[in-house]
């Protein structure tokens, strides 16, 4: 018996050791992957690292094609001294042609490898890929620390969704709700891409509908995801001046009342005062004009993005889970994306002034 477990001992260190290893004399880490074309026809670049000095790394992209975007990445890799791994990539950038494509589909060796980077994010950007995988001076970093901090910004003041490729499937599988990815495109001043909005999807393809900074934080909202901050201005008239009124979201509630095909949704918010010159906000009378002033401002700005939502056929706020659970015959009307473009929705938006800052 003794000899038995000192033989079962000893092959269990030969069994020892990483199936899936791979050493990094060996491979050059991906953080940024850019993707433009089609199926059958798809072109892939690949910013990866570098030692551009004994005590320093820097990043250069290569580029590769192929009818699968695994396979761009394949004929990359044949244009390296070391094997791309992108195992720790950060950003996928798409084009707008490429999302057009179902992208569980497209990315289906994403899913399927045991050594993909769930938590990477999609990006979709305006007009061709090369010069998003450029860096310029106005960066003022490397590439792959640019992206991320601008989307985790962008993140941080509600203007996107905190979400990854995990969950971008789960939203593409959801009949329900719909898909909004990060939107992106050049700036004209500084010539370096900036967050632009969402990229709004039909189902699981790109609808070719986006929505600018502020109307992506109005879904957020909508949608009760807002980051950290979610923050507007308005322009307030008093006795012939204009005086900007700025305010924070501090805390809200929404209510959904849904009705054979309408839905009335009303959200009670709660704000802070950021920026008000005219001042006098002790005063009842101010503070409920401007409170009816900013109802007001908010219910035909939150109705307006309702409109572009259901022209372009997509539901990124969720009104669908809501119906499919509770309203059946409504959700079994049709295909959810034509039944939500069709019903009479209306928000309203009741605003209460809850902190003035340290001024009156």
């Amino acid at each position: 018996m003794k000899k038995i477990t000192l033989i079962s001992i000893a092959c269990s260190f030969l069994l020892a050791g990483c199936w899936d290893e791979r050493l990094y004399k060996d491979i050059t880490i991906v953080p940024i992957i850019g993707y433009e074309g089609e199926p059958g026809k798809w072109t892939g670049y690949f910013t990866h690292a570098v030692v551009a000095a004994p005590d320093s790394i820097g990043f250069t992209t290569v580029e590769g094609s192929g009818v699968s975007v695994e396979e761009a990445r394949l004929d990359a890799n044949r244009k390296t001294s070391e094997a791309l791994d992108p195992s720790q990539v950060l950003i996928v950038l798409l084009t707008t042609e490429a999302v057009k494509t179902n992208l569980t589909e497209t990315f289906d060796v994403a899913y399927r490898m045991p050594s993909t980077r769930l938590s990477s994010r999609f990006v979709v950007v305006e007009g061709e890929m090369a010069p998003y995988m450029e860096k310029t001076e106005n960066m003022g970093k490397e590439l792959p620390d640019y992206y991320d901090e601008n989307l985790k910004t962008a993140v941080y003041s509600s203007v996107i969704p905190d979400g990854d490729i995990q969950l971008a499937t789960r939203l593409l599988l959801d009949e329900a709700i719909d898909l909004q990815l990060p939107y992106m495109k050049m700036s004209e001043t500084t010539g370096t891409p900036e967050v632009a909005g969402v990229a709004l999807f039909s189902d699981k393809v790109f609808s070719g509908h986006t929505l600018d900074a502020k109307e992506s934080m109005t879904v957020q909202i909508l949608k009760k995801r807002p980051g950290k901050y979610a923050m507007f201005t308005y322009e307030w008239k008093k006795d012939s001046k204009i005086y900007p009124v700025t305010v924070t979201l501090v805390t809200y509630d929404k209510k959904w009342d849904i009705q054979d095909s309408k839905i009335n949704a009303t959200y009670k918010m709660k704000f802070s005062v950021n920026e008000f010159a005219y001042n006098h906000l002790d005063k009842e009378k101010t503070r409920k004009e401007v409170e009816k002033f900013l109802s007001e401002e908010l219910s035909k700005d939150f109705n307006e993005v309702i409109k572009k939502l259901q022209e372009a056929k997509s539901d990124p706020v969720g009104f669908g889970r809501t119906v499919r659970a509770f309203h059946p015959r409504l959700w079994k009307k049709g295909k959810w994306q034509d039944t939500f473009s069709e019903l009479d929705i209306h928000v309203r938006v009741e605003a209460k002034i809850t902190r003035t800052g340290i001024l009156n």
